[in-house]
């Protein structure tokens, strides 16, 4: 049992729910790192305000939300977000609480929306990328191409990449294993015939000598770990080398954008072959490692804007089913 889901790790008289909600939490297979110094937090608190009575009231919850000088919005959200989920776990084992008011999300999150690479980008950011030069002995010029190729080709995220040890990259049948990654699922993902002769120059060239299997992947050439905001700078680097514009920090092309790019394409591609989109949901939903089929149905909407001939095909092989439509 880890520390954070033992009670002494908390204080106040809710020390315990605090350890139970927690370990209840990562039973679902969800990590929750940042939670438990959350609560930590709230629990002192609430042992400071001498709260002891199995209940936690309206000004107590106001009071703990409130905006703190200096925080900025985004914190003060997040900190409401972990403790509405712990006193909602706690009013279902009947504990009397007060639930925070919902707070109203900026209109610049509630119309983001991922950007998609085009063809032509793609072609102009990896003609760059493969001509990226670095002081020796850096491994970025050969490490970038391939990392990059992999990142669009197989919709991984950077972190699941970069996590990646030669024992998880089988050479030799094309499969990616990834292990404990969102929501601490692991899954097995296939490689292009393509993207498995591209990993397979690169191990030829970048893994001379034996490494042992527990060893990342990616790594400097002299082992070190490769981390992801060293990548982020390359990765703009290439963008303004290919003249692609960026809108700045969280307005993208964001690194995570390949992944997105990967989804819609596939979705079209499934489409394109005839079957409805919808049944390609839980295929890709499975390939991407998503915790269900609604966080992969955001894809479909971007999928139909851009190529809306998806939606009169679709609408074509299902026309049939509807009372009133025309068969094929």
């Amino acid at each position: 049992m880890r520390e954070d889901e033992n009670v002494s790790y908390y204080e106040s008289a809710f020390a315990a729910h605090m350890a139970a909600f927690i370990h209840y939490k990562r039973a679902q297979g969800l990590k929750y790192t940042s939670v438990p110094l959350s609560l930590r937090s709230f629990s002192r608190f609430l042992e400071a305000k001498g709260t002891d009575c199995p209940s936690i009231g309206k000004e107590l919850v106001e009071e703990w939300c409130s905006l703190r000088p200096n925080e900025s919005r985004l914190t003060q959200s997040r900190r409401i977000i972990e403790t509405t989920q712990f006193l909602k776990y706690l009013s279902e084992n009947g504990i009397s609480v007060h639930l925070p008011r919902k707070t109203h999300r900026r209109q610049t999150e509630i119309s983001f929306a991922p950007y998609i690479f085009s063809e032509d980008e793609l072609h102009r950011f990896f003609l760059k990328c493969d001509k990226i030069s670095a002081r020796t002995p850096s491994v970025m010029p050969v490490m970038l191409p391939v990392l990059f190729r992999m990142l669009l080709s197989c919709g991984l995220r950077i972190s699941e990449a970069l996590r990646l040890t030669n024992n998880d990259v089988d050479l030799e049948n094309g499969l990616l294993t990834i292990r404990k990654s969102k929501f601490n699922k692991d899954r097995i993902v296939p490689l292009s015939n393509s993207m498995l002769t591209v990993l397979r120059g690169y191990a030829a060239k970048c893994h001379k000598l034996p490494k042992s299997n527990s060893v990342h992947f990616f790594v400097h050439r002299d082992g070190r770990e490769v981390r992801s905001d060293g990548i982020y700078k390359w990765y703009r680097k290439v963008l303004w080398a290919a003249g692609i514009s960026h809108g700045g920090r969280g307005n993208g092309p964001r690194l995570h954008d390949f992944r997105h790019t990967f989804s819609v394409c596939s979705l079209k591609s499934m489409a394109d072959k005839g079957m409805d989109i919808y049944c390609a949901l839980p295929i890709l939903s499975t390939y991407l490692g998503h915790a269900s089929v609604s966080a992969t149905g955001k894809y479909v909407r971007l999928t139909q804007d851009m190529f809306p001939e998806i939606i009169a095909r679709t609408s074509a092989i299902t026309a049939f089913v509807i009372p009133g439509g025309e068969q094929p």
